[in-house]
């Protein structure tokens, strides 16, 4: 709904008891004015924290230098035969590596620059006005850590610019070490506020020091807001990855062993219409390696500038209290009386850590405002896999128009503009490389394949031409859905345990609903010990919707599963199909090298699939990674030691036996023919 200009109302399910969310678009103004104004223009944040100091460089040096946990490490070190001198040597290089400048003329240049290039290839960059006034009256109450979502390159300035636009603290942004490296560049984005962390440094107990302390100097001492992407890289699937806890930890520190009173984490949903990287992704998570970054290949990707990427909305979400998550879970009178450098974070606190970093990405997950696009896909999938490549684009608008109500009854936001006709046409405008509007009156789905761009730095694709005319398209797909698809796992994984089950109990519907919960515990982002809450809330949606019913403790399907069940079991069946040939692959022998049972897992993947099965996103290394993962955890396999000293991955025939019993099951109870 269209208001003033430059603002949006989204409404939010009026189940939920939410006010309408205002927009306003952070682009509106600068295509009136001049940007080089309003870069120039005099620049002062309102909202720092009231006890934070201003450090210069060489005073944060300083004093993470000269603290107790770094000068402790240098005496465990020298104790251990280590020069000091040539350890305080390392110290002063690994920050001269790391550390950060934050120069305001760098910040301007950027301000000038983004938004040339934001207003020729986004429409509008929406951003929620509540979010921002109550992230700033937070930061001036407390140290506050901003945890974004990376989905692209494209987030990893967009905090900066928020910050810049709305005269806020710029924050300070933990980066890895493969944009140091690029020419111009890696300077420019350390003089914006970027330091550079290895990607691994565990195991180098100097660095580690240093790095934490660097980390606690920025959040305790400057009051600066710290930044960084709690997944710790960019998501080439769409969906939300795994948490990564050592940064996490690492702040949340300066609460349990007593720095802090407390610190504040704010989620930042950043949700894109299209995707810069999409087509890359796709290759990538087929098996064609990430080409490596660099200056010639960002000027390479200029072509990007010809393109349009539909819109972007931002939403800053409720601040965290880490005490107040925290404090339920850990015994902090045990340690807050030791000193920190000699207390590390016990198994417990590290747990709740965990917990607090699932909890954070499911608040992230809750302000993604979903795009018309992701709602689209997933019917252009569900004819793909009839072996149609084209459908009447009156049919498209009635699925999208009926799945979009019932997405927004269950607590989706989603971003239609006027009316879903327009929305639709809109979509595949912008994404017409994907699908276009035929002047048949259907829209005709694209076959993205480039031979050219499944090869990198000499690597061929290992899977067959057929595969890949399909797999890139459903790939690129795949990826919008997976944007959808936190709103749908409860009542999917409840709609596969009951067509497990057919009619059967509470009880073990719950049961089967857990072991699928745990199993696919890695594609898809659940809190910790919630399995209850999850099971009730699929329940309750597969119930309202009318797919089930519960009689006397038992759990009914009504007539068979109906419209949504069926929407639900098709958006889930590629994952079922590649963690069935993962499991059947790795119950075939012990494995010695984990890359050659990721390659024969998606082979086997590939032998089941028959031209117009669909499904060919099953293809996904990701998802065979992570099941890989989930099957080792659950006890399906274990790691021994050779007499060669090799280390194996050996089934465990039993238990990975049962796993692929079940997901056989739940396939052959879909209509979609695979060679099993």
């Amino acid at each position: 709904m269209e208001g003033a200009v430059g603002h949006t109302a989204l409404s939010e399910p009026s189940g939920q008891g939410k006010p309408t969310c205002q927009y306003i678009d952070l682009l509106a103004e600068r295509r009136q004015s001049s940007d080089l104004r309003w870069a120039i223009r005099e620049w002062k944040s309102v909202g720092d924290y009231k006890y934070g100091n201003h450090l210069t460089r060489k005073e944060i040096f300083d004093h993470v230098l000269q603290s107790d946990r770094v000068q402790h490490t240098i005496s465990q070190l020298v104790e251990g035969g280590k020069d000091q001198e040539v350890l305080i040597n390392e110290v002063e290089e690994i920050l001269e590596q790391m550390g950060h400048t934050q120069d305001i003329s760098v910040i301007r240049q950027f301000a000038f620059v983004l938004p040339k290039i934001m207003k020729r290839i986004y429409g509008k960059v929406m951003i929620n006005e509540e979010g921002i006034e109550k992230l700033r009256s937070t930061l001036v109450e407390t140290p506050v850590v901003l945890l974004p979502t990376h989905r692209s390159y494209a987030d990893f300035l967009l905090v900066s610019y928020i910050a810049y636009h709305f005269n806020l603290p710029l924050p300070v942004i933990a980066a890895g070490m493969d944009f140091m490296s690029m020419a111009v560049i890696g300077d420019k984005l350390r003089g914006s506020g970027a330091f550079y962390i290895r990607r691994s440094f565990m195991d180098n107990t100097l660095y580690w020091a240093v790095f934490q302390e660097y980390v606690l100097t920025i959040v305790e001492c400057t009051g600066a807001p710290l930044e960084f992407f709690l997944e710790g890289t960019r998501s080439r699937s769409g969906k939300s990855l795994p948490p990564k806890i050592g940064l996490l930890g690492c702040v949340s520190e300066c609460w349990l062993r007593g720095r802090l009173p407390d610190l504040a984490i704010v989620p930042i949903s950043i949700s894109y219409e299209r995707t810069l990287e999409e087509k890359l992704y796709a290759y990538e998570l087929l098996g064609v390696p990430k080409p490596k970054e660099s200056t010639s290949g960002l000027l390479k990707a200029t072509s990007i500038l010809k393109e349009n990427y539909g819109d972007i909305y931002i939403t800053v979400g409720d601040a965290v209290s880490v005490r107040e998550f925290l404090e339920p879970l850990v015994d902090r009178h045990l340690s807050v009386a030791t000193p920190s450098h000699l207390a590390p974070l016990s198994r417990p606190e590290l747990s709740a850590c965990e917990s607090l970093g699932y909890h954070m990405l499911r608040k992230i997950q809750q302000g993604v405002v979903t795009s018309v696009w992701s709602v689209m896909c997933i019917h252009l999938q569900r004819v793909l896999s009839t072996g149609q490549w084209s459908l009447p684009f009156d049919t498209l608008v009635q699925e999208t128009a009926w799945l979009i109500d019932l997405l927004k009854r269950i607590g989706a936001v989603i971003s239609v503009e006027g009316g879903v006709k327009e929305s639709v046409e809109r979509c595949l405008e912008i994404h017409r490389e994907v699908a276009r509007l035929g002047e048949d009156g259907r829209v005709h789905i694209q076959r993205l394949y480039n031979h050219s761009l499944a090869t990198t730095n000499g690597t061929k694709m290992s899977l067959k031409g057929t595969s890949l005319i399909n797999a890139v398209t459903e790939q690129v797909l795949q990826h919008y859905i997976n944007k959808v698809i936190h709103l749908l796992i409860r009542p999917a994984l409840l709609s596969l345990a009951l067509i497990s089950l057919h009619t059967t109990t509470l009880e073990k519907l719950k049961s089967r609903f857990e072991f699928l919960r745990s199993l696919f515990g890695y594609d898809f982002i659940f809190e910790k010990n919630a399995e209850g809450r999850d099971f009730m809330e699929g329940l309750s949606v597969m119930m309202w919707c009318g797919e089930a019913s519960l009689v006397q403790d038992h759990v009914h399907l009504v007539q068979g599963g109906g419209r949504f069940m069926k929407t639900l079991l098709n958006v889930l069946s590629p994952f079922v199909l590649a963690y069935f040939c993962t499991a059947r692959t790795l119950a075939s022998q012990e494995w010695v090298d984990n890359g050659e049972l990721v390659a024969a897992s998606q082979l086997a993947v590939e032998n089941c699939l028959t031209p117009g099965s669909g499904r060919y996103s099953a293809l996904s290394l990701d998802s065979i990674r992570h099941a890989l993962r989930a099957l080792t955890r659950m006890g399906a396999a274990t790691r021994i030691t050779g007499e060669d000293g090799k280390v194996r991955l050996k089934p465990v025939v039993q238990s990975v036996s049962s796993i692929v019993e079940v997901l056989g099951h739940l396939i052959r109870s879909q209509p979609l023919k695979h060679k099993l």
